[in-house]
């Protein structure tokens, strides 16, 4: 079976941390965010995979390969001009010639592609729309259906008294060839905006279904320690090493090195060559590959990427701190990001605050 990956978007609202690294690279709890979705495809039975790439392309190319790794086939399709969410499939239609997935590669999607799958099969329509329930149903497209699943109204991004369900559009597609016939070969087109209205106009019976799973955005920095936090309560257990506090869920990866006198509250998520000292608090948080944290600090509800180093006597609350920063001692960093490369002198306090190198 044949999925379509999206993987082109620029990841504007994580910028800047998108400077450098492309959306579906940012790590959730350890792995890429694309990851996620590909060994979900691939549980699911999808093993022919084609990746619709642009921005940053040729670093995600390198990081996924061939699919050799995942025991799958994994083809890459480059996107020179914009095409939006329907014509990036669209320009891969000589790959599909059945029934297909089309899944973003640039959220959380821990889910059962097969059980959608399925379901759109014996309902027999020509498009099915994973559907998650949201909190603010004014940022996504929202459908309502009738108690066989099939979509009798869909919007994008409603006023918020116009918001008639608080279904969402996950982003994950199960799609007839046919559907191809309805995307523009010459302009941009997306499946939300464009495709589906047409569908829906023309009567064709489109379906929609909650997914089994995990689906979480990860468009802010905020959704991203989110969704870093439900992977460690998913998948951490409890752990006792020598002179730590430690409670909640963890996960530790082989190399991980935290002293004696330090306190782990989870879910915690703690890389391999991470290095938590002595005195130390890390609670609800992410410290990647490389990185230390030194004594007597502070890290809560936030995430320190690679290669960075966290001075001694520093709190780091609800804030995100990309690669190869330098956090000088007893700084204070409240609700802030931090860009690639940064240093925070000794004894600044940044509140709201964003610390970003200039776009290359």
């Amino acid at each position: 079976m044949k999925a379509v990956i999206l993987a082109g978007g620029e990841g504007t609202r994580l910028k800047p941390l998108t400077f450098r690294r492309p959306k579906p690279l940012i790590p959730i709890a350890g792995r890429p965010c694309i990851d996620f979705v590909i060994r979900s495809l691939i549980a699911s039975g999808f093993r022919e995979i084609v990746i619709t790439t642009a921005y940053l392309s040729d670093r995600l190319i390198q990081s996924i390969g061939d699919g050799l790794d995942y025991n799958a086939s994994i083809l890459y399709s480059f996107e020179g001009t914009p095409a939006g969410t329907a014509g990036a499939v669209r320009r891969v239609a000589n790959f599909i010639g059945e029934t297909f997935v089309v899944a973003m590669g640039d959220v959380l999607a821990d889910v059962d592609f097969r059980a959608l799958y399925d379901f759109h099969r014996d309902r027999g329509g020509v498009a099915t729309i994973a559907l998650t329930r949201v909190t603010d149903p004014t940022q996504y497209g929202i459908a309502a259906t009738d108690a066989r699943g099939r979509i009798a109204k869909f919007r994008e991004k409603p006023k918020k008294e116009e918001a008639f369900s608080d279904l969402a559009n996950a982003g994950i597609y199960v799609l007839e060839p046919k559907v191809l016939e309805f995307i523009p070969p010459d302009q941009p087109f997306d499946f939300a905006k464009d495709v589906f209205p047409r569908l829906l106009a023309k009567g064709l019976p489109v379906y929609g279904k909650e997914l089994d799973g995990v689906w979480m955005d990860i468009g802010r920095p905020r959704d991203l320690w989110r969704a870093s936090m439900e992977v460690v309560k998913r998948e951490g257990k409890p752990a006792s090493l020598p002179g730590v506090r430690t409670d909640g869920p963890l996960i530790l990866q082989e190399g991980a090195v935290v002293e004696a006198g330090a306190t782990l509250h989870g879910p915690v998520f703690l890389a391999s060559g991470s290095r938590v000292a002595r005195g130390c608090i890390v609670s609800n948080a992410c410290v990647y590959e490389g990185s230390a944290i030194d004594a007597d600090a502070t890290v809560t509800n936030s995430i320190v990427l690679e290669q960075s180093r966290i001075g001694a006597r520093c709190e780091i609350t609800d804030s995100v701190v990309a690669t190869s920063c330098r956090i000088e001692e007893d700084v204070r960093l409240v609700s802030s990001l931090i860009g690639d490369d940064m240093t925070v002198k000794a004894h600044s306090r940044l509140e709201n605050a964003t610390v970003s190198p200039p776009a290359e």
